[in-house]
């Protein structure tokens, strides 16, 4: 092979600076070919003579190991060539300088190396690593020159040889690679170990578009561009202590620190939308968040950008949150950036020192205040149906301005898509639970909210005192924000209501109206699995019960409640001291909380008196005298089932004294009964049924005491 049969670069635009990369690279192929033909031509492994039979690197003949003992050690390209070679690589290389001295053209890889700061040997390294994702022929050329078949990327040591200036030594540019700077932070940190140079995707991204798409953990954000999604509500003081942050030269970490999804990352945004400034935002979840800092940073010094981490805190042995080792916020705040700002967010507050100046900034859970104007900004719109106010929802659920944002987003769209004009309660309600992210799925069961007030049989008095507690949930705004008594009640501002009353007296189906009537989801706490036989264990799982209720917005339930409500009693042994720490500690749990709980019992004398107190609604159901029963009768068969005419309500609500979920169970079988024969249902179906729901409770019924009807079972019998 001769030089002449090299390709050459373009002399004919010398004149003229470069029109788009492509053209470039054109001229850098040139420039790399006569280096690695010179390059190949003065380093044979055998010489001039070898027919390279043996297939480098597999086989070592005699002559080859012969002559690699007797070679001298590996030096510069142009240290061993001739004098008008050099010039020729001169001439080349000049070539190319001239025509980038009139570029004004933004190409990727100019801003690339003035981005990272590259002198010209880095450069060129550069161009050696790029060169072979761009053109397939340089595998083959380096796996030959490396004596390595599978070593298809450019090796530092080759790159050292061929680039290496006059007088210099190979192993102070061989160190190069091992120090932490903006060249090396180019190149796979794993594969440079090795020796091998091989771009990372970041960078191989922004030679290719000249700048870094978004994707999954990482985005970038351009506040001269776009503008953040949604107005900033809500903490405007935190804004304008961000402002002053920003402003001036001095290099700072700003941490900012605050509940999930409370609008840390929304405040970055506006920032930058207020500066007109890009900023490069990276998820660190995870066990690789090192390697993915490290892109960030590299895509935040390439695109001019701000770097700003997220989800820096870690998780214990037991799933709690832990803030960031000091390990971890060092090397976030070593990273090399052009900017002289990095913002790290995080839920708990950074305890590390760093040695760069850092700035704690916390964002603090919204207010119920903050909550309403979040809902009306983003519902502003939109109409909501009467039956539900943004005052309500406010109150109701305690989210983050991002769950808030997302939930009216979805609200809108979904009624849209409906072809209505106006967002119910329930589509809202909806929306909004879909945002809760909550594990009392686990710690007890969702009861469907399938009853509403027509359902109810019961004194007007009890039924009023519901309605007035469900009042408390829809006015909660209007009195302890609009009125001011937030600042005379800041404690024990939830909703405790306790149903008091015989089994089947309706306390789980009330249970159901309330959170039907408030369009709230309702979780019936699973007792078993709340109290337990070690010391500790019950007040652990009741703090999780209360932790997840705080996040579901949902209401607590919990039926049988005297088992883990009953009274104190007097220390007699250790037994007693951790059953009275337990009652305590629910105690201020229910205290402490403030959304809706709502407590059944059948033995009201069990409950310790405490609890009385702290209870904000206290509820008796009565046993239901006949007039009552009849009502339950009557109401809990549906319209659509088929009722024969022979049914004597006043007879049954008389004759059988039972409670209201006794009567379902004896509707429910008569039904059962009357669709297994092919008939309506009867008096015979009812009046078998009701005997046989007696018998379970223990309770035998005399044929006399059946009177006209007694016949009837007699009929079934037979």
């Amino acid at each position: 092979m001769e030089q002449g049969s090299l390709r050459e670069i373009n002399l004919t635009r010398l004149g003229q600076g470069y029109g788009n990369q492509w053209e470039l690279m054109n001229d850098l192929f040139a420039w790399l070919d006569l280096h690695l033909y010179y390059y190949y031509r003065e380093h044979r492994w055998l010489g001039p003579s070898s027919d390279l039979k043996n297939m480098l690197g597999l086989v070592v003949s005699q002559e080859e190991f012969e002559h690699n003992l007797a070679k001298a050690a590996q030096t510069g390209l142009r240290t061993g060539l001739p004098e008008e070679d050099r010039m020729r690589l001169d001439q080349v290389q000049e070539a190319v300088a001239l025509r980038l001295r009139r570029t004004s053209a933004p190409l990727p890889l100019l801003r690339l190396f003035e981005r990272c700061g590259l002198d010209a040997f880095q450069q060129h390294c550069v161009i050696l690593a790029y060169a072979v994702l761009l053109d397939r022929k340089y595998e083959k050329l380096f796996a030959y020159l490396q004596d390595d078949m599978t070593g298809r990327a450019p090796r530092t040591d080759l790159a050292v040889q061929l680039f290496l200036p006059e007088g210099e030594s190979m192993e102070a540019y061989l160190s190069r690679f091992s120090l932490k700077n903006g060249f090396t932070r180019l190149f796979c940190p794993d594969r440079l170990e090795e020796g091998a140079m091989v771009l990372r995707e970041t960078a191989v991204e922004f030679l290719s578009t000249g700048t870094v798409a978004g994707r999954p953990g990482r985005t970038l954000f351009d506040g001269a561009a776009r503008r953040p999604d949604g107005p900033l509500a809500v903490q405007g003081e935190a804004a304008r202590r961000l402002d002053r942050l920003f402003s001036g030269p001095e290099e700072r970490c700003i941490c900012l620190n605050g509940p999930s999804g409370g609008g840390k990352r929304f405040q970055v945004e506006h920032l930058m939308g207020r500066n007109r400034e890009k900023c490069v935002f990276a998820d660190l979840e995870g066990e690789d968040w090192k390697e993915l800092a490290e892109e960030a940073a590299l895509a935040a010094n390439l695109t001019g950008a701000y770097l700003c981490l997220y989800h820096l805190d870690r998780k214990d042995e037991t799933g709690n949150l832990t803030a960031p080792e000091q390990r971890m916020v060092e090397t976030l705040a070593g990273l090399e950036l052009k900017r002289n700002k990095r913002f790290l967010l995080s839920q708990l507050p950074l305890r590390a020192r760093i040695s760069t100046l850092a700035v704690e900034l916390e964002l603090p859970a919204v207010t119920e205040g903050e909550r309403l104007t979040l809902f009306r900004t983003f519902l502003r719109d939109e109409t909501l149906d009467g039956d539900i106010t943004a005052e309500e929802l406010a109150a109701k659920f305690r989210f983050s301005p991002r769950q808030i944002r997302s939930a009216c987003l979805q609200a809108g769209g979904l009624a849209r898509l409906s072809g209505e004009n106006t967002i119910s309660g329930a589509l809202i309600h909806q929306c909004c639970y879909r945002q809760a992210v909550h594990r009392l799925g686990s710690l007890g069961s969702l009861v469907p909210a399938a009853y509403t007030w027509d359902d109810v049989v019961m004194p007007q008095a009890q039924k009023e005192l519901m309605q007035r507690a469900c009042g408390h949930i829809r006015y909660q705004h209007q009195v302890y924000c609009a009125w001011g008594f937030e600042r005379k009640i800041s404690y024990g501002r939830g909703l405790s209501i306790l149903f008091a009353g015989a089994p089947g007296t309706g306390k789980t189906m009330c249970a159901q109206v309330m959170a039907n009537q408030l369009n709230m989801e309702m979780y019936k706490i699973n007792i078993s699995q709340i109290v337990s036989k070690y010391i500790g264990e019950t007040e652990k799982n009741l703090q999780s019960v209360f932790a997840e209720a705080k996040h579901s917005n949902c209401i607590l339930f919990f039926d049988e409640c005297d088992a883990l409500f009953g009274k104190r009693s007097e220390v007699k042994d250790s037994h007693d001291r951790n059953a009275n720490v337990e009652v305590a500690y629910l105690l201020q749990q229910i205290e402490e909380y403030d959304g809706v709980c709502i407590l059944a019992t059948n033995l009201i004398g069990n409950i310790d008196e405490a609890f009385m107190r702290r209870m904000t609604y206290v509820i008796r159901f009565p046993f239901p005298d006949p007039p009552m029963r009849e009502k339950i009768y009557r109401r809990t068969i549906p319209e659509d089932a088929p009722v024969s005419e022979d049914i004597d309500w006043d007879f049954l609500a008389k004759k059988f004294e039972l409670a209201g979920g006794h009567i379902k169970n004896i509707v429910l079988a008569g039904a059962f009964m009357a669709a297994g024969e092919g008939s309506p249902i009867s008096m015979r179906h009812l009046l078998q049924a009701a005997v046989d729901e007696m018998k379970k409770n223990d309770i035998v019924v005399v044929r006399e005491e059946l009177r006209e009807y007694a016949d009837l079972l007699e009929v079934e019998r037979g």
